[in-house]
């Protein structure tokens, strides 16, 4: 049985987890700010491509104000990117295929996507690069981007699960060790 990846939506301010929002505006506080009471804190917007990862029955049932969102870069940027960091082409392919098995706990990759309409390469999602945006700036950004795609199930929850796997690791400070040669 086949399982599409994606949905595209077109004028839509319907947003639900799995939805990509491109060039969405995120706020970056200045991390030297000094902390005082009344002190005013340097904010710089930044301009990142992203996925929802808020759920999606807090959308729905609108139990939230804010979505969240992790940032992505398709592959091509992220092969770029390992090249500027000096990696040879044998490790970037290497890097590329770890993040596909899920054993770079703080990326997950998407497939690609081509139809008439849409050419799109696969995505690399960064879960260490979290933000929040206001739901009705999210709406907004969505209707912008028509079209869009929309990650479907089992994908969908595929992302949710890694997602959380991020944020449930629990590092211990000494492992247990049964017999003296572990």
């Amino acid at each position: 049985m086949e399982y599409k990846w994606y949905e595209e939506l077109t004028d839509s301010d319907d947003i639900t987890q799995g939805d990509i929002l491109l060039n969405c505006p995120v706020a970056i506080l200045d991390p030297y700010a000094k902390l005082s009471e009344g002190a005013e804190i340097k904010t710089e917007i930044k301009y990142v491509d992203g996925i929802i990862v808020t759920q999606a029955c807090d959308i729905a049932n609108k139990k939230t104000d804010n979505i969240v969102i992790c940032s992505l870069i398709t592959k091509a940027e992220a092969e770029r990117q390992f090249e500027l960091a000096g990696k040879k082409p044998k490790d970037i392919k290497n890097s590329i295929k770890n993040i596909v098995k899920g054993q770079v706990v703080s990326k997950h990759i998407i497939n690609n996507y081509i139809s008439n309409t849409y050419n799109q390469d696969y995505y690399i999602i960064d879960f260490n690069s979290i933000y929040t945006i206001p739901m009705q700036l999210a709406k907004e950004i969505a209707k912008q981007n028509s079209p869009r795609l929309r990650l479907c199930p089992p994908y969908r929850e595929h992302l949710s699960q890694s997602f959380a796997r991020f944020f449930m690791r629990v590092g211990l400070p000494i492992n247990i060790q049964i017999y003296s040669n572990d």
